[in-house]
């Protein structure tokens, strides 16, 4: 089983959280600072314009200059360092992520997270309380491909032993997540949602129906 990270088993979290964390690391008060929150919300996608080829994706150098000079377009120092240093400490688990993880772990399914991401994703794991949660972690910046590439899919394919064929791709986005597709992957698309529970229990029920039957 493999799983997209940002928005299939965790969610970004609120700007109104992520700047009071920031403000509290530069000891600045949050409140003097309320009127950016709407480019917080925006950053992502920001980034996402800026950076079409997902640059920020395969480097950490990359990423930390594309996030600091977009932030740095309506932040100045020191918020705009704290600001990209607690990038993603306002993140958490969906409630229904670790049941869902450890049920399938039980029935002896190995669990992978791929994501494109050039940050330290185990630092992320155990911050969000999944640092034991699954058997593999891949990022774009390690493998040196970004989704929907099929190259990153073949690559997690190989590096756990596990056929195409043999694997259920789960995410969020039809077109990142969905080339996994492009090499025989069947995929599962969840639409983003911004409550706690993000329908993840829909996997048990895809594997209870895959294992039914084939008995």
């Amino acid at each position: 089983m493999l799983f997209d990270f940002h928005s299939t088993l965790v969610d970004q979290g609120s700007s109104e959280l992520w700047l009071e964390i920031a403000c509290g690391s530069a000891k600045l008060d949050p409140l003097e600072y309320t009127d950016i929150v709407p480019k917080l919300n925006s950053i992502v996608e920001f980034a996402r314009i800026e950076d079409p080829h997902h640059k920020r994706d395969l480097s950490r150098a990359a990423n930390e200059e594309i996030f600091t000079r977009l932030l740095g377009d309506f932040t100045e120092e020191p918020l705009t360092s704290a600001l990209y240093s607690t990038l993603t400490h306002a993140w958490f688990a969906y409630e229904d992520t670790i049941p869902v993880l450890d049920a399938l772990r039980e029935q002896g399914i190995t669990t992978t997270i791929i994501s494109n991401i050039a940050l330290d994703l185990n630092e992320i794991l155990v911050r969000v309380g999944m640092g034991d949660c699954v058997d593999h972690a891949f990022t774009s910046a390690e493998l040196g491909y970004v989704k929907p590439n099929p190259e990153i899919f073949l690559a997690v394919s190989a590096a756990i032993g596990i056929a195409p064929e043999d694997l259920l791709m789960v995410g969020d986005n039809a077109i990142d997540d969905g080339g996994a597709g492009a090499v025989g992957i069947r995929t599962l698309i969840l639409p983003r949602t911004t409550g706690p529970i993000h329908g993840l229990a829909t996997v048990l029920g895809v594997v209870a129906g895959s294992q039914a039957l084939d008995s």
